[in-house]
């Protein structure tokens, strides 16, 4: 698997694909081939899962180009966490997460621009442009402080929208910056990379959505996350791809100024060592033994570790995060 943009034509396409389609975290490619049709009845799953309600529903318009953002926000806590979802996914992939930390926190959920319930058509697809989407909403919505936490290219989205946000705590970044090191590509190097994407977009979408499974990811979910993620206009997503695969990171890890975790399944490797080497700040969490879709496939085990991490960033902020630093202090006092 190729890893730097300055390679032969063939490697950079495969590098794109794996940087873009896959949505900032999938798998190895699989063959160009027609993959099958998604079935109805997971269709139906997924426009229910996307459907269900949640009180505090609400727009914002993006300082963009004015599209408006759909938003949810249900909770109520000293703190929020603002959940940004992948390519071509929605704000019900954080449906997991929303029992578990709203007894304890603020949540808003947001659709991206072109994604769930928000508008689309918009001409800039970059990360720049979605992070200024995504300060909007919590310039508009959200007091106090705030973590932001995105999954895949939400990654790249939530570091873009940090300098904007008054406030932020931290970031968390879900199966996602692994390539920060890589160099955007030239624009003649892009547009061969991009060409059978261009040429069979259903057909290399559908492969590489399957690579991001692994053996335990429940079928109903694949089924699920396949006919929401193809589902997705075709030329929004292909502008997405060319937005991720034109990220510069250098700048936007030199405006960071406050913690980030990078919280990878174990899937794919994470350079971890590689990237703290130069940006030695960076914190790295993983888990094991799922796919992509960390949220969803082991929702439990992910929710737990997500707690601890933000019991880290928001210092005992929340009465359960003080509840469970004093259990572990007394524990340690009995032993």
């Amino acid at each position: 698997m190729c890893l730097s943009w300055k390679t032969p034509s063939h490697c950079l396409a495969s590098a794109v694909l794996l940087l873009t389609v896959v949505a900032c975290g999938g798998g190895e490619p699989g063959a160009p081939a027609s993959a099958p049709a998604v079935p109805e009845p997971a269709r139906v799953a997924a426009e229910e899962a996307r459907a269900a309600s949640m009180p505090g529903r609400g727009s914002t318009a993006s300082r963009v180009d004015g599209l408006e953002i759909a938003w949810e926000a249900v909770g109520a806590g000293p703190a929020t966490l603002v959940f940004i979802h992948g390519w071509q996914c929605d704000r019900s992939f954080w449906r997991e997460q929303v029992a578990h930390f709203a007894d304890d926190y603020r949540l808003v959920l947001v659709d991206l621009p072109g994604h769930g319930e928000s508008a689309g058509g918009r001409e800039d697809w970059s990360m720049a442009a979605f992070g200024e989407d995504v300060a909007a909403v919590v310039g508009e919505v959200v007091s106090g402080p705030v973590v932001l936490i995105g999954h895949s290219m939400g990654g790249p989205v939530i570091l873009e929208a940090a300098s904007g946000i008054e406030g932020l705590v931290g970031l968390v970044a879900v199966d996602t910056l692994r390539e920060v090191l890589a160099p955007p590509p030239d624009e003649a190097e892009l547009t061969a990379a991009m060409a059978p994407v261009e040429a069979d977009y259903a057909g290399v979408v559908q492969n590489f959505i399957a690579s991001m499974f692994v053996e335990s990811t429940p079928p109903a979910l694949r089924a699920e996350i396949l006919a929401t993620m193809t589902a997705g206009d075709r030329e929004a997503g292909i502008g997405m791809m060319r937005g991720y695969a034109r990220m510069d990171y250098a700048p936007a890890f030199a405006r960071l100024a406050v913690p980030l975790v990078i919280f990878n399944s174990d899937y794919r490797p994470t350079p971890a060592e590689a990237i703290r080497e130069r940006y030695p700040t960076l914190l790295f969490e993983t888990i094991e033994g799922v796919g992509h879709f960390p949220m969803l496939e082991a929702p439990q085990r992910f929710n737990t570790r997500l707690e601890e991490i933000l019991d880290s960033l928001f210092g005992g902020l929340t009465a359960a995060a003080a509840g469970r630093q004093t259990a572990v202090e007394t524990a340690a006092q009995e032993r």
